[in-house]
């Protein structure tokens, strides 16, 4: 058996996202195994989230939600009513220009541990400034908490690598939760574009536009630049300006259904699309596999290092599965990917 947190130190990912399926999947309970574990080694750690979750009891079953203990020395950025509200003694050491419904985004060090919480900002940029910030104070391992809907701290040009929380509240039966969640599982390991030319070429046409048409001339691959505010005004851009030469598109902003479908209509097979990284995919199963089964292709300029998945088998609203059958159910279906239930079995992998 391996152990999560030894997983997490040979990965070398000195920045990582904890992501949840949904609520009540355990995410909290990863992060603060996790922090238990950095801080027993003593090595220096960083706690940020991308945006907040907002429920101390949860609201469906008013049962209390498991809070974030943050252990002296750690590093914290937080929104300013959630730093003044921590039972932890905190030190603030800057304020940074992030601003949150709950106040500014606050830096400080824990100098007597406590319960906290984290609120932070949901942009990639934001995330990616208050990681440096903490960095430059001394903080060697950053966490960063995917708030419910937010996958922003996923991206590439955020953290490292990423664990992803699953568990029973995903789907009414076992079958719901395993197909659900490979489904997240092949968004989030989404190939890197391996043409050097055409990532080069997707790389200047989103430079130029917010997205690009992506043209094969003899071997070499040239880009059309497109301008428009919404995804809309892409596609129909896209119908008007496609030729047969047009291998691929490359778009900026968010994948969702109406752009596939559009990029689907375009030729049989339909070009190839290329996204910044798989957190800008937000296209639902139904249309994600009938595009593939077209013989459409999705791409990114930056991987995912999709590390390992935690899994709870509880349910708050009553419905559960027995622990080990229900990771090895998920085990199974997942693998090769590491699979943990850190309650069951204390952070090793089932084999």
């Amino acid at each position: 058996m391996s152990d999560l947190f030894q997983m997490v130190r040979l990965s070398g990912a000195a920045e990582l996202a904890i992501v949840g399926m949904t609520k009540n999947v355990g995410k909290t309970v990863t992060l603060n195994y996790l922090i238990n574990r950095f801080a027993r080694s003593g090595i220096a750690l960083g706690l940020v989230s991308a945006g907040y979750d907002g429920e101390r009891v949860d609201r469906l079953t008013l049962r209390e939600k498991p809070r974030i203990f943050a252990p002296e020395g750690a590093l914290l950025a937080t929104a300013e009513a959630c730093f003044d509200a921590a039972e932890a003694v905190l030190d603030l050491l800057s304020v940074s220009p992030f601003a949150t419904p709950l106040g500014e985004v606050c830096i400080g060090r824990v100098e007597k541990a406590g319960l906290v919480e984290l609120a932070g900002p949901g942009s990639a940029t934001a995330l990616r400034a208050l990681i440096g910030q903490m960095k430059k104070y001394g903080a060697a391992q950053i966490l960063v908490d995917g708030a419910i809907n937010r996958i922003a701290s996923a991206s590439p040009s955020v953290t490292a690598a990423t664990i992803l929380a699953t568990g029973a509240t995903v789907g009414p039966l076992l079958d719901d939760v395993i197909r659900k969640t490979i489904f997240r599982c092949n968004v989030l390991e989404t190939s890197a574009v391996n043409d050097p030319a055409l990532l080069e070429a997707a790389q200047e046409g989103l430079n130029r536009g917010e997205a690009a048409l992506l043209q094969d001339r003899d071997g070499v691959w040239e880009a059309e630049a497109l301008h428009a505010p919404i995804p809309l005004l892409a596609g129909a851009q896209l119908r008007q300006r496609f030729r047969k030469e047009v291998r691929a598109v490359a778009l900026g902003g968010a994948l969702v259904d109406q752009m596939l479908l559009e990029i689907s209509r375009l030729s049989l097979p339909p070009p190839a699309v290329i996204i910044r990284d798989a957190t800008r995919n937000f296209v639902t199963p139904g249309v994600y596999t009938r595009y593939l089964r077209r013989g459409g292709k999705i791409m990114v300029l930056q991987a995912i290092n999709l590390l390992a998945l935690t899994v709870n088998p509880t349910d708050p609203a009553g419905k559960g599965y027995e622990p080990r059958y229900f990771l090895q159910k998920l085990a199974a279906a997942l693998a090769p990917r590491p699979v943990f239930d850190l309650v069951l079995e204390g952070g090793a992998v089932s084999t």
